[in-house]
C-alpha cells in the first residue's frame, strides 16, 4: 500500500498508466472463471454489472510510477486547468500561428510581455511572468525562441542598467568628449573649442596665429578628464544596476539572453480539447447559478490529504449548499479505467452531491462501468452545440435531484431508527424492517425503491 504522506503532492492521485491489481481483476472480471467455463447468458450479464469500488479497495490499489514523458504530461494536464493558462491560450489562439510574444523594455520594469501579463486578473512582476512562461515551454505548450542578448547586473540580473564614463588615470567621472586639433607650425594640441573660444576667427590659444588652411589638422574625437585634466582616447566604462545599486565592469557583467514565446502548434488540438473542455461546463455551471473555481483543493473527510479538481462549484439549494467537482482527461483514442479509479478515491474521500468525469474524446468500456457504478455523470467530447450544452444542463439538475431523493430517504430512515432482518414465515424468507422497541413498521426495501423512482 502505498504512503500518500511521503508521496509527492502533485502525483499522489493522478495517474496515466494501466492499474496492475490481480486480486482486484479477478474478483471483478472473474477471468479465471470465464477460461475455464464457456459464456454464458450469467457471464455476460455479470460483464454488464457497473462496477462499484469502495474508499478501502481504491486505496489499496497498487499504483504504478511514471518515467520522464508520463511525469511531464502529468505536469502539461495540471497546468491546462489553472485560469491563467487557459486564459493566455485562448489568446493565442486567437491570434493564430503568425503570432509572436516579443517581449517590450520598459525602462522602469524592464523587459515586459504584455499578452502574458492580461492572462493575470492581478499584477505580476515581469520576474514572474519569465517564470510562468518559462515553466510553459519546459512542459512544451510553448515554443522558446532567441529575441536578443542584453548585459545584466551580477548580483540581481536585472538589465535596468547605466553606462558611465571614467577616467583611466584618477576614475573621475568629470569627463568630457571633444575634438582635438594641432597647430602644426607650433605644435600646439588642444580642444577644439579653444581655438574659436573668444575670437571671431579660429585662433591657436598658444601661439595667438590665426589659423590658416594647411596650417592645422583634426586629432579625432578624444575625452579630457576635467578634475586632472588627462586626455585620452579610450575610457573606462562602468555600469550601475538601478535595482540594487551594484557597480561593475562591462567585463563582470553578465549576458542574458531574452526570449520570445510562441505556441507549440504540434500540439495545437490537444491544447484547444483542455481549454474548451473546461471552459463549456464552467458556463453551464455558472448559468445554473453555481460559484465556479477552476482548479480548487478540497481536503479529504477519512484521509486528511488534500485532493486537487479540474472544477469545483458550490450553490446553496433549499437552504443547503450543493458541492460538484469536476476531473477532466484527454487521450489520442479513449480513457482508460485509471483516471476514474483515482477520481472515484477522490469523491469518496469528499462529500459531493454530483461527480463530473470530462472525457475527450471517450471513455473505454471499463471506464464507463466504474463511471456509472458510482453515479458519475459522464461528459465525453467537446460540446458545442446549443443542444448538447442544454442537454448536459438538464442531466445536471435531474442529477441533483435525485441526489436530493436519496438523502431524505436515509434522513428519514436514521430518524425513525430501523433494523433491518430476514424472517422465516410459512417457509419462506421474508425481508423485514424493525424499530429500536422490536415492533415491525410498514418500511421495506422494496417500498423504499419505489418511493426513491416515484419521486
Amino acid at each position: 500500500m502505498i504512503d500518500h504522506t511521503r508521496a509527492p503532492e502533485r502525483f499522489k492521485w493522478r495517474i496515466v498508466c494501466k492499474v496492475a491489481f490481480k486480486g482486484w481483476r479477478k474478483r471483478i472480471f472473474k477471468k479465471n472463471k470465464q477460461k475455464e467455463t464457456p459464456e454464458g447468458p450469467e457471464s455476460a450479464e455479470e460483464e454488464k454489472k457497473p462496477i462499484k469500488l469502495t474508499f478501502k479497495e481504491v486505496g489499496r490499489l497498487k499504483l504504478p510510477t511514471t518515467d520522464a514523458e508520463e511525469e511531464l504530461e502529468l505536469k502539461r494536464n495540471e497546468a491546462y486547468i489553472e485560469p491563467p493558462v487557459q486564459r493566455l491560450l485562448r489568446i493565442l489562439l486567437q491570434k493564430g500561428r503568425k503570432n509572436t510574444m516579443i517581449p517590450n523594455f520598459d525602462p522602469v520594469l524592464g523587459f515586459r510581455y504584455k499578452i502574458a501579463e492580461s492572462a493575470f486578473e492581478n499584477d505580476v512582476k515581469p520576474e514572474e511572468i519569465e517564470i510562468f512562461l518559462e515553466r510553459l515551454s519546459h512542459l512544451q505548450i510553448l515554443k522558446k525562441d532567441f529575441f536578443d542578448t542584453v548585459s545584466a547586473c551580477p548580483l540581481c540580473n536585472s538589465v535596468l542598467l547605466t553606462l558611465h564614463f571614467e577616467c583611466p588615470k584618477c576614475s573621475s567621472r568629470h569627463i568630457v568628449k571633444t575634438g582635438l586639433t594641432e597647430h602644426i607650425p607650433c605644435g600646439n594640441i588642444d580642444e577644439k573649442g579653444k581655438f574659436t573660444q573668444g575670437n571671431s576667427q579660429p585662433t591657436c590659444p598658444k601661439c595667438g596665429a590665426l589659423l590658416v588652411k594647411n596650417e592645422y589638422r583634426d586629432m579625432g574625437l578624444w575625452y579630457v578628464c576635467r578634475a586632472c585634466k588627462e586626455r585620452f582616447e579610450h575610457p573606462n566604462l562602468d555600469l550601475v544596476c538601478r535595482r540594487c545599486e551594484n557597480h561593475f565592469t562591462v567585463r563582470n557583467a553578465t549576458i542574458r539572453d531574452i526570449a520570445k514565446y510562441a505556441l507549440d502548434w504540434e500540439k495545437e488540438e490537444e491544447i484547444r480539447q483542455n481549454v474548451t473542455s473546461l471552459g463549456s461546463i464552467s458556463l453551464i455551471l455558472n448559468e445554473l447559478g453555481f460559484t465556479v473555481e477552476t482548479p480548487a483543493m478540497i481536503i479529504g473527510e477519512k484521509s486528511g490529504i488534500q485532493h486537487r479538481f479540474s472544477l469545483v462549484a458550490k450553490k446553496k439549494i433549499g437552504g443547503q449548499e450543493k458541492l460538484l467537482v469536476v476531473d477532466h482527461a484527454v487521450g489520442d483514442n479513449e480513457i482508460g479505467a485509471a483516471p476514474l479509479i483515482v477520481f472515484n478515491y477522490k469523491i469518496s474521500d469528499v462529500s459531493v452531491d454530483l461527480p463530473i468525469f470530462i472525457a475527450f474524446p471517450k471513455l473505454n468500456e471499463t471506464a464507463k462501468k466504474i463511471a456509472h457504478g458510482q453515479r458519475i455523470l459522464v461528459i465525453e467530447g467537446l460540446p458545442e452545440e446549443k443542444e448538447q450544452l442544454t442537454k448536459i444542463s438538464e442531466d445536471i439538475q435531474k442529477r441533483l435531484k435525485e441526489k436530493s431523493v436519496r438523502d431524505r430517504i436515509a434522513m428519514e430512515s436514521a430518524e425513525t431508527q430501523l433494523v433491518h432482518q430476514w424472517i422465516f414465515r410459512k417457509g419462506k424468507k421474508i425481508d423485514v424492517w424493525r424499530n429500536l422497541e422490536g415492533k415491525f413498521v410498514k418500511y421495506t426495501y422494496e417500498t423504499q425503491e419505489s418511493s426513491e423512482h416515484s419521486k
